[in-house]
């Protein structure tokens, strides 16, 4: 399958209490994604994905002490948005009706095919991908799971304050930020220089487009996003 470089930038959580189905779940995906954490019930699961914070989490529904459907509910809380898939067995059919009220991504029923999983995690991990990359233009894209400004969907060689300065331009007001801000990101101890923001910038430019942040006249730079 042709999704191995977007698994491995991600990092998968397996909750499961029996021993035999979670040696085959670390055996059949665990080395497609870059990491994996383990628990074995909803309590440990619930404190790993608070901790980890993973990008998806595999889980069966019956468990000691925290049910997987609890274990999510609590999880969406504060993490509304990560994929949560179900396995189930035919006995839990009733307890589905209510994963969908909670918003659980996908379950699959036991005994289930490996392959199969393993196809819908390659589709799932290709949509992550394209909400953590955001558009700037149709040339540029910034990654803000890695932190990464990529070109043509190649990376561009970057300071971290560049990076910085760009993750910040994201979020601004209008994609604007003021020259005394830009001195308080990439300044360091000391008085910092109208020239040394100008320099700055320069050096961003010529590592991307001369039009890539622009000169607002009393305002500051503008990060251009089309």
């Amino acid at each position: 399958m042709n999704c191995e470089k977007s698994l491995k930038n991600l990092t998968v959580l397996f909750v499961e209490d029996e021993e035999s189905l979670l040696q085959m779940l670390v055996s059949a995906l665990g080395s497609h994604f870059g990491d994996y954490n383990i628990a074995k019930n909803g309590t440990e699961g619930l404190l790993m994905a608070q901790r980890e914070k993973p990008d998806i989490i595999i889980s069966d529904i019956t468990m000691p002490e925290m049910d997987g459907l609890t274990m999510a509910e609590k999880i969406h809380l504060d993490m509304p948005s990560l994929p949560i898939i179900i396995l189930s067995a035919y006995s839990d059919q009733d307890k589905l009706l209510h994963a969908i009220d909670l918003g659980i991504t996908k379950y699959f029923i036991k005994p289930f095919d490996p392959d199969e999983l393993l196809e819908y995690l390659c589709m799932l991990a290709k949509k992550i991908e394209n909400s953590q990359q955001i558009k700037l233009s149709d040339s540029y894209r910034y990654d803000s799971k890695n932190k990464k400004l990529l070109k043509n969907q190649h990376i561009v060689k970057l300071t971290t304050r560049e990076l910085s300065l760009i993750a910040y331009l994201i979020d601004a007001p209008n994609h604007i930020i003021s020259n005394e801000k830009i001195k308080e990101l990439i300044g360091k101890d000391g008085y910092l220089s109208d020239e040394s923001v100008r320099v700055f910038i320069r050096r961003l430019r010529e590592k991307t487009d001369k039009n890539f942040v622009q000169n607002l006249p009393k305002q500051g730079y503008l990060l251009t996003v089309s």
